[in-house]
């Protein structure tokens, strides 16, 4: 008898569907292609600390549409980036005093329900923090623990996708330059490369003055498919319920969701709930000492050279 997979559906039927025809999915293909990565995956030493079970291998099988050589080589880069990144994705305790602020903040909030299309929908507030209290880290390590609780809590989003909401409200030069361009570039492989699911459209809102400058200097290191998902909606919110519907929405947006206090709470408790699952998450990282051929260095992977360098934003 076939092997069978260590799996369980949270899907609707018509989500189920949409794998089947989006991306082929049928039990075959999901129980072959997780059995050959576990395979390939032993093979790697430097990949040891690498999650087996189906569920977290499925989501980057997805996002990846069954290519095998795209998986294998975002799983390698998800670990080799944890690995490199330790101001993000070490400390993950939610309740060390610098995380229980930054998760306070509510800096980065997914919100419960789906929009009209079945996507998720991801709240990202930048100013939503005081950089002269609190260190930029904080605030993005905090939202990388957010992200892998969704992402362990929501099947869906990763056969149909997700958007980014991106409240741009009380956001000033301050917080422009607490992020210098050597960060943005760390940051950038970690949505556009790493992650198994990449966004269906980012969403500006509340745009302040200083927004083209923000805006040129991330599409200077953005993928051109990005930037063509980009859209500015500014202080239109008829323009934004064409994109997002409102029953997805916080009440604060003219929504019928729950409010930005409340989401916050809920994240918050939510990490702390799986506080276990996030200090053993953070070990998830390559050992470079144990990589075939030469380790990946810092320099190697976010090196500023070249066009880059005499960009000054500071």
């Amino acid at each position: 008898m076939p092997e069978k997979l260590d799996y369980v559906t949270t899907l609707k039927p018509e989500i189920i569907e949409k794998a089947e025809k989006e991306l082929s999915e049928d039990e075959h293909l999901r129980t072959q292609s997780v059995m050959a990565l576990r395979e390939w995956v032993k093979k790697q030493p430097h990949l040891q600390a690498m999650p087996l079970d189906a569920k977290f291998l499925l989501r980057y099988l997805r996002g990846c549409k069954y290519s095998m050589e795209k998986t294998k080589k975002k799983l390698d880069l998800t670990l080799t980036l944890r690995s490199a990144l330790p101001e993000f994705f070490s400390g993950w305790d939610p309740m060390s005093p610098e995380n229980q602020e930054a998760l306070s903040l509510g800096g980065t909030l997914p919100l419960p329900g789906y929009d009209h299309q079945g996507r998720k929908v991801v709240l990202i507030r930048p100013g939503a923090y005081d950089p002269t209290k609190t260190k930029i880290e904080n605030i993005q390590r905090a939202s990388f623990m957010v992200w892998d609780i969704m992402s362990d809590e929501d099947e869906q989003m990763f056969v149909t996708g997700m958007l980014l909401l991106f409240d741009f409200s009380d956001y000033a030069m301050n917080h422009f330059t607490a992020m210098p361009f050597a960060m943005i570039k760390k940051l950038m492989p970690c949505w556009e490369d790493a992650s198994p699911i990449r966004p269906k459209s980012m969403n500006y809102i509340h745009t302040p003055s200083i927004f083209n400058l923000i805006n040129n200097l991330i599409n200077s290191v953005m993928k051109d498919k990005m930037k063509q998902r980009l859209r500015v909606h500014g202080e239109d919110y008829e323009s934004l319920y064409k994109e997002i519907s409102k029953d997805v929405l916080p009440k604060e947006y003219g929504g019928e969701n729950m409010s930005l206090a409340e989401l916050t709470a809920y994240w918050k408790k939510k990490c702390e709930d799986r506080r276990e699952f996030l200090i053993e998450r953070s070990n998830m990282k390559t050992d470079e000492s144990k990589r075939p051929g030469k380790p990946k260095t810092s320099d190697e992977l976010f090196g500023i050279e070249g066009s880059f360098r005499k960009l000054n934003v500071d």
